[in-house]
C-alpha cells in the first residue's frame, strides 16, 4: 500500500504525477478536473484522528500552478449545500489559467460545510459537458460510494467504449473494504490507479515514485501508445497486485501496476514489478522484458515473490473484539500502519506493534518476520464496559444536561459524554456532575463487568421558581435572569437561567437572583436552599426610584 502525505507539496505532486503522462496531439488545451465530495460523511475521520475535509482541503490547497503548465483547471463541489438532494452538484471554478483557478479554488474550498448525498454519476456527467471537446483528467476526491442510485462504474466503462479522451482517477479517503471495492471500480473501468487514504499520511513512499516518473508532457511526448496489462502471481498461482516501472529505449520511466491499463509504447519495453509492501518499498521486484504488440493490448504474465505478512486480532475475554489501527515500530520509529483484520505485506524484520483501543488498552506485541512468514499477531485487550448515565433531581425528575467526570482514588479517570457515555473499567469510582450552579458527587458508584449498562442517580435538591412583577406588582412576561452559587471558597458563582416562571433544582447551598437590568430595576435576592425545600422568589421592578 502506498502512503498518502497530504502536505501542500506533496498533494500538488500526487496529482501533478498522476495528470502528467497523457498526451494529445490535437490543439485543445488539456484539462485537469477535479471533483471533491463535500458530503455529510466527509466530517468523518481516519485513521490519525484527522476530519476527512480537513485532509481533502489540504489536497486541494496542495495545488501549484507551475505543476499545471500547460493545462486549464476546473473544480466542482457535491453534496455541500444541501442535505438529502442528489442534484447538489455545484461547477465552482469553470476552466481557467492554472493561478487564476487555484486561487479560486482555494478561497472556495476553506469554507466546505459537508452536509448532503454523494452525486458521483451526475457530477462525472456534469464534468463531461462541462470539457467539451477539450481531452483532460478528472480528480474524484470521495469518502464514499455513489448514494443516488446510479453506477458511475456504468457510465464510465461506456465512456472507455466511446473513447472518451478523459480519464478518471479515484482517491478514497477512510473507505471500508466493500466502499473501496466499489470506489476502485472506477478506477479500473476508467484504466487508471485506485488510491487509498486511510490516514492523512498514509501512502507516501508511492507518490513519491509517481512523482518522480513524472515530467513535462512536452518533454515525454511519445509518437504511439499502446496498452500493456499485467498480470502478477505469487508461486502457488495466486493473484498479487503489484507496482513498478516499465522502460525502454530512448524513453523515461514511468509508472505502471497490474491495477488497470498501462499506456506504453509499442516495442519492446522491460518492466520491473513487485508487491508493495505496507512499508512503502517494493519486495524483491522481477524484471521482465515484454514485445508490446501494434495492435490491440497486451497481456504480461509475471511470476513476483510474496512478502512476509501480517494480520492483528484482538481479544477480550476470550472474544473477538473489533480492534483499531495497528501501527508497525522499528528502532523507536514507525515504518507502517494497518487496519485490524487487514493482510498487511511488510518488509522482513523485527517490529513492535502497537494499537489503542480505548485509553485503557494501550496495546503492544513484538514479532519478527523472514521471507516466507505470513503470521498473525494477537492482542490482548483489558476488559471495558460501555457505561452511560443519567443524573436527574429528586421529586422532579429534571434531567440535569450535562457531562460527567469519573474520579478514582482522587484522581480524573474518564470524561463521560452525556449520550454517548465511556467506555471504561469495571470498578469503584464517585461520579460528578461539574455544573457551575449544581455541582454534585455521587460517591462509592460501583461499574460491573456487564457490558453495556446504564446508571440513574437521583441527585438530592430544592426547588426555586422566580417570577417578574412590574412596579405596580402585576406579573410580567417571564424572561432571563441570573443566579449565583457561593462556592466553597466563599466566592459567587453567576450562571444566566433560560426564563423565570420555571422550577429549577438547586443542590443545597447559599444563592443569589438577579433581575435583567435590561428591562427593569431589580434589587438582588439572597436566600438558602436545603434539600427537598420549594422556593418562590419574586423580582419585584423597583421602577424609577
Amino acid at each position: 500500500m502506498k502512503r498518502l502525505l497530504l502536505t501542500a507539496t506533496l498533494a500538488a505532486a500526487m496529482f501533478g504525477a498522476l495528470l502528467g503522462a497523457p498526451l494529445y496531439a490535437d490543439n485543445q488545451t488539456p484539462g485537469v478536473y477535479v471533483i471533491l465530495d463535500g458530503s455529510g460523511s466527509m466530517w468523518g475521520q481516519l485513521a490519525d484522528g484527522t476530519h476527512k475535509i480537513t485532509a481533502a482541503k489540504e489536497v486541494v490547497k496542495g495545488f501549484a500552478a507551475d505543476d499545471y503548465a500547460g493545462r486549464e483547471l476546473a473544480f466542482r463541489v457535491y453534496g455541500h449545500r444541501r442535505k438529502g438532494d442528489c442534484a447538489d452538484s455545484e461547477l465552482v471554478v469553470p476552466f481557467s489559467a492554472p493561478d487564476r483557478a487555484i486561487a479560486g479554488m482555494n478561497a472556495f474550498a476553506d469554507g466546505v460545510n459537508p452536509k448532503g448525498k454523494t452525486p458521483i454519476s451526475r457530477s462525472l456527467r456534469a464534468a463531461l459537458e462541462d470539457f467539451g471537446d477539450r481531452p483532460g483528467e478528472i480528480v474524484l476526491i470521495s469518502d464514499g460510494i455513489e448514494t443516488c442510485d446510479e453506477d458511475p462504474c456504468a457510465l464510465v466503462r461506456e465512456w472507455r467504449a466511446r473513447n472518451v479522451d478523459i480519464r478518471v482517477h479515484v482517491v478514497g479517503l477512510g473507505l471500508q473494504d466493500e466502499e473501496r471495492q466499489a470506489m476502485q471500480c472506477i478506477s479500473d473501468a476508467a484504466g487508471t490507479e485506485y488510491h487509498d487514504a486511510q490516514s492523512a499520511d498514509d501512502l507516501a513512499a508511492g507518490l513519491k515514485e509517481i512523482q518522480e516518473a513524472a515530467g513535462d508532457p512536452a518533454e515525454t511526448a511519445l509518437p504511439e501508445w499502446r496498452v500493456l496489462d499485467i498480470v502478477a502471481t505469487n508461486a502457488a498461482g495466486e493473484k498479487m497486485r503489484v507496482q513498478g516501472t516499465a522502460r525502454w529505449e530512448g524513453g523515461e520511466p514511468i509508472a505502471v501496476s497490474s491495477n488497470g491499463h498501462n499506456k506504453v509504447p509499442q516495442g519492446e519495453v522491460e518492466v520491473t514489478v513487485g508487491v508493495r509492501t505496507w512499508n512503502g518499498n517494493l519486495y524483491q521486484p522481477v524484471t521482465q522484458k515484454v514485445t508490446v504488440a501494434a495492435e490491440g493490448e497486451t497481456d504480461l504474465e509475471i511470476v513476483v515473490p510474496e512478502p512476509p505478512s501480517v494480520r492483528a486480532r484482538f481479544v477480550e475475554q476470550g472474544e473477538e473484539h473489533g480492534g483499531s489501527h495497528v501501527s508497525g515500530y522499528q528502532d523507536g520509529q514507525e515504518v507502517l500502519g494497518f487496519r485490524a483484520k487487514d493482510r498487511a505485506y511488510i518488509d522482513p524484520g523485527a517490529y513492535e506493534f502497537r494499537s489503542k483501543p480505548n485509553a485503557d488498552n494501550h496495546l503492544v506485541v513484538s514479532e519478527s518476520f523472514a521471507d516466507g512468514d505470513h503470521k498473525e499477531i494477537v492482542f490482548e485487550l483489558v476488559h471495558t464496559v460501555r457505561v452511560k448515565f443519567a443524573m436527574v433531581s429528586t421529586d422532579s425528575g429534571i434531567e440535569f444536561v450535562s457531562n460527567f467526570e469519573l474520579w478514582q482514588g482522587g484522581e480524573l479517570k474518564y470524561k463521560v459524554h452525556r449520550r454517548n457515555g465511556v467506555q471504561a473499567l469495571p470498578g469503584t469510582y464517585d461520579l460528578r456532575l461539574p455544573l457551575r450552579l449544581t455541582p454534585y458527587v455521587h460517591e462509592g458508584l460501583v461499574i460491573t463487568t456487564e457490558d453495556p449498562q446504564e446508571h440513574r442517580i437521583e441527585v438530592p435538591v430544592g426547588h426555586v421558581t422566580a417570577h417578574y412583577r412590574k412596579a405596580d406588582g402585576s406579573a410580567a412576561e417571564d424572561a432571563r435572569c441570573f443566579l449565583s452559587r457561593k462556592d466553597e471558597e466563599g466566592r459567587w458563582v453567576r450562571d444566566k437561567i433560560s426564563e423565570t416562571g420555571k422550577r429549577i433544582p438547586l443542590v443545597p447551598g447559599e444563592y443569589q437572583l438577579e433581575g435583567w437590568s435590561s428591562i427593569g430595576n431589580y434589587d438582588p435576592v439572597l436566600f438558602e436552599m436545603t434539600v427537598g425545600e420549594e422556593k418562590e422568589i419574586i423580582l419585584q421592578d423597583k421602577g424609577d426610584g
